[in-house]
């Protein structure tokens, strides 16, 4: 008891740290990485001191997104090395009957299993895989008795981690257990020889972003959303949909912009492109996070159809004097507290 006392001390310190730094210039520089400014017409550079203040501002907004993250890694990381969750697993306790170990089986790591989803609402469950990609047990218990895959050797997270022996971030998923449109965290449980016994995960719930993107109070004709690499969305400031549903992941609906191209090779910038049979104004800025790429997109509508002759969006920035801003009022000093 003692020790899962002191684990929960060891998760409450090193939160506090993270959104200490997250109001920090450094964590930015973590990731820095070149900026490159783009329009539609040319694909020349263009110095735009606007794009400039649009992307510092989306900055401000990854920095808060990337320290949310991390504090959930860092739980699964302190977790994965206490004593309890180090103990090897017991192979013979799983029951086919109830797709891992038995809800009163190795209870010391549901515990631990618990108490992570206790403190972080962000998880919807947390697992714990044998090295060779078996469920040992999920938690909540429903969970692995609604599986229809007891072995998730093949998620992108088990084969990553198994060949880095590396925290990773997932992309968006579709789960087999609830079919949602879900991201997983997955971290290495490595034991005094060096050897990995188990991989711990937890299940990013993606409700979490639509509500934090959708606290932004952006400008009119202003959308946000935040997509893996492979154009999946995982958070939209949109309130009329939903990134957790199946239907979210199927649509992909941001995979083919060029935008998202450019996102992908490393550059952030700003252009006009069609999405959704209409031109945007999308200013976009990729980061990376263990292992993985996230994106974010800012969409900002045009005046007219792509089916009409006019390609001009609505510029929000003609007055030189005034600088741009995403919101309709300054909303970032009470982002930090979120999550």
């Amino acid at each position: 008891m003692l020790k899962i006392l002191g684990f929960l001390f060891s998760i409450i310190t090193i939160i506090n740290i993270i959104l200490f730094s997250a109001n920090s210039p450094s964590i930015s520089s973590i990731y820095a990485q070149d900026t490159q400014y783009y329009n539609n017409n040319n694909n020349n550079i263009n110095e735009n001191n606007n794009s400039l203040l649009l992307i510092n501002e989306l900055e401000n907004i990854k920095n808060i997104l990337e320290s949310k993250v991390t504090k959930l890694a860092t739980a699964l990381q302190i977790a994965s090395n206490i004593p309890q969750i180090l103990q090897p697993p017991d192979i013979s306790l799983i029951d086919s009957k109830v797709n891992g170990i038995p809800e009163d089986a190795d209870i010391e790591k549901r515990k631990i299993a618990k108490t992570l989803l206790d403190q972080f609402n962000e998880f919807s469950s947390i697992d714990f895989l044998l090295s060779n990609g078996d469920i040992y047990f999920d938690e909540p218990f429903d969970d692995q008795l609604n599986r229809t895959v007891t072995n998730l050797s093949f998620r992108d997270y088990y084969q990553v981690v198994e060949q880095t022996k590396k925290t990773y971030l997932s992309d968006a998923i579709i789960s087999k257990t609830t079919g949602r449109n879900l991201a997983v965290i997955a971290t290495p449980v490595i034991n005094k020889e060096n050897e990995m016994t188990g991989i711990l995960l937890g299940a990013i719930n993606f409700n979490n972003y639509d509500k934090f993107l959708q606290s932004l109070n952006l400008q009119n004709n202003t959308r946000l959303v935040l997509i893996d690499k492979n154009g999946v969305k995982i958070g939209d400031s949109n309130e009329n949909e939903t990134s957790a549903s199946k239907e979210s992941f199927e649509k992909k609906q941001f995979s083919n912009l060029t935008s998202v191209k450019l996102a992908l090779e490393g550059k952030s910038g700003s252009l006009v492109e069609k999405l959704d049979k209409k031109e945007n104004q999308i200013t976009f800025l990729p980061y990376d996070l263990f292992q993985n790429k996230r994106i974010l997109l800012l969409i900002q509508g045009c005046n007219s159809d792509v089916n009409n002759n006019s390609n001009l969006c609505i510029d929000n920035y003609n007055n030189n004097n005034k600088e741009p801003n995403l919101f309709n009022e300054n909303v970032l000093t009470r982002l930090g507290s979120f999550f």
